[in-house]
């Protein structure tokens, strides 16, 4: 389906949805668990719309993340399953995630772990649920730090964080059936803000370097594999973002001065150069939502 065609089929089951909902007193969040049709965003902080604390408030999860925008887009009902921090493993075979990690609005807890929330919601609403989106990985190779090591920490992480999806991406498919579209997403390469942040310090550019060659030849192309397995697409955030551009080649910013290219939208659409933090900026999330929404092109 194309991406103008797919909000132009719900549109009428959506508004039909929207004038009977608007006459109850069930929440936002309820309202799109009892929707006709579904988009389920599952994830971690990405998927929750987590931003850092700014200008004295506190970090929180908010509506600004990737999923929401996806979700006003093409009309139908987020449902949400996402922590803040948790690993691929641990949504898969942990505990369920503490509220205040979750994502607004996001399903409550079940017996079992995050991955048993959502496989719960399909066993009761799979013929709702029209897209799923998955962001997962992460958090799993926080202990990999870009020293000499990296290859073999990243070698050995990475066929757990496939394992784990392997048997999420299963679960949904066998719920879901074939047709329905599962996007799976990476994500961009903070790290190329490290040289931004320290631009005299080559343990910063190196470090900037490492993370690039990581995520292309080792983390992307094992998440890709393990989602084209279940028929999902496979959007490499890192690439969009311009991780793989020339080191050597620079832009003129207003904020940063002279930088790479490779890092200027990290710096721009993340807080990576500007608090040293992991995530989107809404303007981020709005990219994001825009690389799923082009991937729909055609399905």
């Amino acid at each position: 389906m194309s991406a103008a065609s797919f909000p132009a089929r719900v549109t009428v089951a959506s508004l039909a949805a929207l004038a009977l909902l608007t006459s109850c007193s069930t929440s936002p969040a309820d309202q799109a668990r009892t929707a006709e049709r579904q988009y389920l965003a599952i994830g971690d902080s990405y998927a929750a719309g987590y931003r850092p604390a700014l200008d004295g408030g506190e970090a929180e999860n908010t509506t600004d993340g990737f999923a929401w925008k996806v979700a006003e887009k093409t009309g139908l009902g987020l449902v949400n399953v996402s922590c803040s921090g948790i690993t691929t493993v641990a949504f898969v075979e942990g505990d369920p995630c503490d509220e205040d990690l979750r994502a607004p609005g996001a399903l409550a807890p079940v017996k079992g772990s995050e991955a048993a929330v959502a496989l719960d919601h399909l066993d009761r609403h799979a013929d709702d649920v029209e897209l799923v989106t998955v962001v997962l990985g992460a958090n799993d190779l926080r202990a990999c730090s870009f020293d000499a090591a990296w290859r073999r920490c990243v070698a050995e992480t990475m066929p757990r964080v496939t394992r784990a999806l392997d048997s999420l991406l299963s679960g949904l498919r066998e719920r879901l059936g074939p047709d329905v579209p599962i996007v799976g997403l990476t994500y961009p390469d903070i790290w190329l803000g490290a040289p931004v942040r320290q631009p005299k310090s080559a343990e910063a550019r190196r470090v900037a370097q490492a993370s690039v060659e990581a995520f292309r030849t080792a983390v992307n192309p094992a998440l890709r594999r393990t989602y084209a397995a279940h028929g999902a697409t496979f959007v490499d955030v890192t690439d969009a973002f311009g991780a793989y551009l020339p080191a050597d080649r620079t832009i003129r910013t207003s904020k940063f001065g002279t930088i790479p290219v490779r890092a200027a939208r990290v710096c721009a659409e993340t807080y990576a150069c500007s608090l040293g933090d992991a995530h989107p900026t809404p303007e981020g999330h709005q990219r994001i939502a825009d690389l799923v929404l082009e991937s729909l092109e055609g399905q």
